[in-house]
């Protein structure tokens, strides 16, 4: 039996758009919710730190949490399940 799900693209089109809702709803909020649940948080941050700093923003790093700061606007990024 073939998983014919996961390669229908209209499948893939419709959860994309239900992540990328969920996305956009977040930092409408000023919050992100990061996606990586891995053990490798440092490497992620590291990376994202990298990407973000490329984009013209930087990566927040405090006790308190982590946030993304683009010019005048800051969202946090929460680690968690969905």
């Amino acid at each position: 039996m073939s998983d014919y799900s996961a390669h229908n693209p209209r499948d893939e089109a419709i959860r994309a758009a239900h992540n990328d809702a969920a996305v956009l709803a977040g930092i409408l909020e000023d919050e992100f919710q990061a996606t990586y649940r891995g053990p490798e948080r440092s490497e992620y941050v590291r990376v994202l730190s990298e990407i973000v700093a490329g984009l013209g923003g930087s990566l927040e790093i405090s006790p308190s949490g982590m946030a993304a700061e683009f010019h005048d606007r800051r969202i946090a990024i929460r680690f968690g399940s969905r």
